[in-house]
């Protein structure tokens, strides 16, 4: 569960943000209710009816890791995906029939109106959207076998072993990559690296570089707490301040 926050920080988010504008849009349509029922209600019951998907994220980034490479991977996730918003359809019924703010209100059925359903049933189809072509458009590289980049200059193609690499560094929808080959410029944000090359080889130091762990040189301290780590070909990268602890250990672990 911490490795899947950690690789989808922002998405293990989205069902509390869904939560809260739901149960403002509610609070805000029953106008006529407010005097009987406090925002805090709606809000409480809208964060129990959205938070489990929090554990279905979980649920499908582990199947679509565990499933790599295995055929008709992307027709199970789709399965496994309509599964996860029935369970959820069950789940938002029988909290809103027991718990709802607006049971006995007149035209609430089941604790919710007609409309809610429809709102339910957009968003519930906007994240299975959204979480599949995620998980369906993220690299799953082979890691047993060495992983080579194919780089172009020209009319020349080069093929970029992952050691040969010193570092990478964003330029908007860019990634400008530094190799032993000279420098190379791919059409790639550089997130797409940080799921194909090696993490024990590879660091993310800052939002927009990623460094070869190998070929650091030294971590130079500079004025009002600043690191940089400068690299074997004489470069030097500044390292994020709230990355500062863990790039610092990070290396000196690897050191004797």
């Amino acid at each position: 569960m911490i490795s899947f926050v950690k690789r989808n920080r922002k998405l293990s988010f989205l069902p509390l943000v869904i939560a809260v504008v739901m149960a403002s849009l509610i609070f805000w349509r029953e106008f006529e209710l407010r005097d009987q029922i406090g925002f805090h209600k709606v809000i409480l019951w809208q964060l129990v009816v959205w938070t489990p998907w929090v554990f279905g994220f979980f649920v499908l980034d582990f199947f679509q890791q565990k499933t790599k490479g295995l055929r008709h991977r992307d027709l199970a996730l789709l399965g496994l995906s309509a599964i996860t918003v029935a369970l959820h359809f069950g789940w938002f019924f029988v909290i809103s029939a027991f718990f709802s703010p607006y049971l006995g209100q007149d035209g609430c059925r089941f604790g919710v109106f007609r409309y809610f359903f429809v709102f339910w049933t957009f968003i519930d189809i906007v994240l299975v959207w959204f979480v599949t072509d995620k998980f369906m458009n993220t690299p799953m590289p082979d890691k047993k076998l060495p992983l080579r980049i194919k780089l172009a200059r020209g009319n020349t193609t080069v093929f970029c072993e992952t050691h040969q690499i010193y570092y990478l560094v964003s330029e908007n929808y860019y990634t400008k990559l530094f190799t032993s080959e000279g420098i190379f410029v791919m059409r790639k944000p550089l997130k797409y690296f940080e799921n194909v090359l090696p993490l024990d080889v590879f660091k993310k130091i800052h939002r927009s570089t990623i460094i070869n762990l190998n070929y650091v040189l030294e971590l130079k301290k500079g004025s009002g707490y600043t690191l940089d780590v400068v690299l074997k070909d004489g470069s030097s990268r500044r390292v994020s301040r709230k990355l500062i602890k863990e790039v610092t250990h990070l290396i000196k672990t690897r050191s004797f």
